[in-house]
């Protein structure tokens, strides 16, 4: 090929344009190159993930001289949309020389193999869950695909909450009535102990009701339940072992609760989506001509 433009190649039954020059360019010092230029639509398909993804997408590769292979591993040109696409060229800007003797069969054969090396290669990968079956959408960022699981999270430890606050509140109410049956049988009404002893259940009732309430707001915000620090200032030992075992039973379980929530809550794998080839249609492939800064 001489490199002048009557003289430049033409592959019979194929397509062509040329591409833009960069604004600002001089076109004095530009020649263009030939490029294998594809545009397709993929469509990648699970059913296990339930999606069906479409996306359309080009690619370009330079125009293998001689008996050179094509090399689709690096784009020939990147530029967005095909609105840099033109039919006709620019008068201004020339031929870079070279020795293409190409064919149709050729150019399709090229083609193929972009196929072949998208099935082997290109994967959509997505986020998702083994514990609650969650799959994430494609381009979903992976906080927000996270901020679903801990939903889901909590729906499945919320029932078990609410079981243990009832548990935890029955106990309660059981030291309540046995509280108050010693005291209806004692031979005298000690109306400080009986002060102190409401005193102390009231405390309970609402350290109790707090850490409920810590572990299911910010799930729940706070990473650990509300600490015991408060001390009780009756006299009743019985009494103060009984709600302090209760105290502490519950936040053991909740805590342990809260350890399973954050496991499930923060629990995913990356899973890929491969192409097959009827997954693969091509809308064009054209003989791009793509100027270059010789």
């Amino acid at each position: 090929m001489s490199g002048q433009a009557p003289d430049r190649l033409h592959i019979e039954g194929i397509a062509e344009s040329w591409l833009k020059a960069p604004d600002g360019a001089d076109q004095a010092l530009l020649l263009y190159r030939p490029a294998v230029f594809v545009e397709c639509s993929v469509n990648f398909r699970s059913l296990r993930a339930g999606l069906n993804h479409s996306e359309e997408r080009n690619y370009s590769a330079w125009l293998p001289e001689a008996d050179l292979a094509i090399d689709w591993d690096s784009s020939a040109r990147k530029f967005d949309g095909l609105t840099h696409l033109i039919l006709q060229p620019d008068p201004a800007i020339g031929y870079r020389p070279g020795t293409h003797q190409t064919t149709k069969a050729e150019f399709e054969q090229w083609v193929a193999e972009l196929i072949e090396k998208l099935v082997r290669n290109e994967r959509l990968r997505i986020y998702f869950n083994p514990v609650f079956g969650l799959f994430s959408s494609p381009g979903d960022e992976l906080d927000d695909f996270l901020a679903r699981v801990a939903d889901a999270a909590l729906g499945r430890i919320g029932p078990e909450m609410r079981r243990l606050r009832n548990r935890f509140e029955r106990q309660l109410e059981q030291v309540r009535e046995a509280q108050a049956s010693r005291g209806s049988l004692a031979e005298s009404f000690n109306l400080e102990s009986f002060i102190s002893n409401k005193l102390h259940f009231f405390e309970s009732e609402n350290r109790l009701a707090g850490m409920f309430s810590t572990l299911a707001g910010a799930v729940f915000g706070s990473s650990e339940p509300r600490s015991q620090e408060e001390t009780y200032r009756a006299d009743e030992a019985e009494l103060r072992e009984d709600l302090d075992r209760i105290e502490q039973e519950a936040s053991d379980a909740l805590r342990a609760l809260y350890d399973e929530y954050l496991m499930l809550a923060n629990e995913y794998d990356t899973f890929e989506i491969g192409l097959q080839p009827d997954n693969i249609q091509v809308i064009r492939g054209i003989l791009l001509w793509a100027p270059v800064d010789e």
